[in-house]
């Protein structure tokens, strides 16, 4: 509960600090596959992201969960947290404040958290096309499995881009990478794709895949990439 501390109390603030005036848009995910006979494999994941605006300013929290079993054995457990506080200087530029954290039970470490402050640029916003570009410097904690722990000053570039394709048809790409000054070789990339189909005003169904890949593991023992391929029900209010 103490590691989640820091993102709690910043999505505390963006609720107290928001207008009540203004509505929260809310959007959840709910994937989940279940195969059996020669294999028996089973994969959830639930994601939950709300966004307020109340300019100059602009909130962002998200949640992710990620647990898979092949079988009978435990092969998934992610968590991942994140809030953003942006405010406008001008019509597209703004600052940011973020914090997020991440933990991951087969990637090498306990948990990692991020602190970060820096710049965004709304490239393109439209109501069909939406490019947003992030960086930030800031500082990661890494709380490793079998060698202690790391922390260093750290640099993040991150490009989102939102799509409306048709009416009812929406491509979303999200690219992040966040570079340790301390020691170049470990860096980070993840890449999340989806497609998602309206059904009506509030349900879609769709279609994700998403890439994770960190440069340097803390052993030789962790892959350095992971991938996964996922359908959802995806709900917006």
């Amino acid at each position: 509960m103490k590691k989640l501390l820091p993102i709690l109390c910043l999505g505390f603030f963006d609720i107290v600090y928001a207008n009540t005036d203004n509505k929260w848009n809310l959007h959840s995910e709910l994937s989940y596959v279940k195969t059996s006979g020669n294999s028996d494999i089973e994969t959830a994941q639930i994601k939950i992201e709300a966004k307020k605006e109340v300019l100059p300013n602009r909130f962002n929290i998200k949640g992710e969960f990620l647990y898979g079993k092949s079988d009978g054995k435990e092969n998934s457990n992610k968590f991942y947290g994140l809030g953003r506080w942006e405010r406008l200087i001008t019509e597209k530029l703004f600052w940011f404040l973020q914090g997020d954290y991440l933990r991951d039970r087969f990637s090498g470490f306990d948990y990692r958290t991020n602190w970060s402050l820096g710049f965004g640029y709304d490239i393109i916003k439209s109501k069909k096309f939406y490019l947003k570009l992030l960086t930030s410097l800031g500082y990661t904690f890494e709380d490793l499995k079998k060698e202690g722990s790391n922390d260093y000053t750290s640099g993040d570039i991150n490009l989102s881009l939102n799509w409306n394709i048709l009416k009812n048809l929406v491509f979303k790409n999200e690219i992040d990478y966040l570079q340790s000054f301390k020691e170049y070789s470990v860096y980070y990339v993840n890449i999340n794709n989806s497609l998602e189909v309206k059904i009506n005003q509030h349900l879609s169904l769709g279609v994700g895949y998403n890439i994770s890949y960190q440069h340097k593991p803390p052993s030789s023992s962790y892959k350095k990439t992971d991938t996964n391929f996922l359908t959802s029900l995806i709900i917006g209010y």
